[in-house]
């Protein structure tokens, strides 16, 4: 078997993208993390609703490949899962070997195994994988067209409205969304007063993005905002997916609303979006 199509592969096609773009990046950096420390190859097959590499390019390490890629030959092939404690992490990785990874889930290898400084050390080894492609840098030009401001993030899943096909809440009764609305409005403006950027409210809900719009707050572009997780999801929500991950990145700090008083304790999910653009820009990351 060629020696050039050996090494690590995660394969993440319609089978098994049950988790969002964050948890299939912690996977693929923590893959890639534990590929150099073997010194052998990360591959990263994505072909789950959509093909990577339409959005994310390689930027320092080559980590494209083809299903064609893989080896018939089940002498050459181990398959792997990425799932706490990563057992599959002790292993003795050969050179002549091909190790595929198709069951894994959204947790930082680096952050559960204590590697010091993790966050410096997962926003370099992101950075050396992955770029930004150039229909996503065409977005970012106007996306959002101002050199320093602060990011307000805030994501309610189903709890303003039907969002996406999640088990994590539902809809409240409309008294109760209001009150969510005003009570969460107070806290983006607690963060506004907080900081000297302009501040640019992020939000999975249009409904709520519209009613902030009207309070005199900017918001992120509306059109496109949806999930990946959701089936059949257009190619326009896939784009702002990554436009508005590397927007976050590129902000001064990240604010995610996730305490909020008087209002139920699950309206507001404790998102690792935000989080891991902070972490990609080397920003602050505050969570309110």
């Amino acid at each position: 078997m060629d020696q050039d199509r050996n090494g690590i592969y995660l394969v993440i096609d319609g089978n098994n993208s049950r988790n969002g773009i964050t948890d299939r990046l912690k996977a693929a950096v923590g893959l890639y993390y534990i590929a150099k420390t073997n010194g052998i190859p990360f591959r990263f097959i994505h072909t789950a609703g959509f093909d990577l590499r339409d959005y994310l390019v390689p930027n320092e390490t080559d980590w494209t490949a083809e299903l064609s890629d893989l080896s018939a030959d089940p002498g050459k092939v181990r398959r792997i899962s990425y799932y706490p404690p990563f057992g599959d992490a002790g292993i003795a990785f050969r050179r002549d070997m091909q190790y595929v990874c198709r069951d894994y889930i959204g947790k930082n290898y680096l952050e559960m195994t204590g590697v010091p400084d993790w966050q410096a050390v997962w926003r370099k080894l992101f950075l050396e994988l992955f770029a930004p492609s150039g229909q996503v840098l065409r977005d970012l030009k106007n996306d959002p067209g101002e050199e320093h401001y602060a990011v307000v993030n805030a994501r309610f899943i189903n709890a303003l409205g039907v969002f996406e096909d999640a088990g994590y809440n539902a809809p409240f009764p409309p008294e109760t969304q209001e009150k969510i609305i005003e009570a969460v409005l107070r806290k983006a403006e607690a963060c506004r007063e907080d900081t000297e950027e302009p501040v640019i409210l992020y939000s999975d809900s249009v409904r709520f993005l519209k009613e902030a719009e009207k309070r005199g707050f900017r918001i992120c572009d509306t059109e496109g905002v949806g999930h990946i997780m959701n089936p059949g999801v257009s190619e326009r929500v896939i784009l702002k997916t990554f436009v508005n991950f590397f927007a976050m990145a590129n902000a001064d700090r990240i604010y995610s609303i996730l305490n909020v008083e008087g209002i139920p304790e699950n309206s507001l999910y404790k998102t690792q979006y935000p989080r891991y653009a902070a972490i990609v820009g080397g920003k602050p990351f505050i969570r309110i």
